[in-house]
């Protein structure tokens, strides 16, 4: 079954029904705390396989949520030890963007991140 889209398949039926029962679902949206920059360089020599494996394997969280659909929102509610920001993802149900825009008000109501900087920043 490999490359025949079943994953993708099971997850979205997982989706609706895990959605039945909750609004949202919470993931890290990063497997790791931030990379130092040219860690994911697109010009260096990978292959087709050996890029996604490597995209893939530091962002696990997101992509089943870019293939089904279903909306999904990375906001920064935590940082590292040394200060970068650190992404946590919210998904909900297809088509349930609204609870996801409310969440993300409320979330920076109670702990606003608009002013945070990391201590290197472009």
């Amino acid at each position: 079954m490999r490359g025949s889209g079943a994953p993708i398949w099971h997850f979205g039926l997982w989706g609706c029904r895990f959605f039945e029962q909750y609004d949202v679902l919470l993931t890290p949206t990063m497997a790791a705390a931030p990379q130092p920059l040219g860690t994911f360089d697109a010009n260096k020599p990978y292959s087709g396989l050996e890029w996604t494996e490597k995209i893939f394997s530091a962002a696990p969280f997101t992509p089943m949520f870019n293939v089904t659909g279903q909306p999904a929102m990375s906001v920064p509610l935590a940082t590292s030890a040394e200060g970068l920001p650190i992404g946590m993802q919210f998904a909900a149900k297809f088509g349930d963007e609204g609870t996801l825009f409310r969440l993300a008000a409320q979330l920076e109501d109670a702990q606003p991140w608009i002013s945070l900087r990391p201590p290197v920043f472009a």
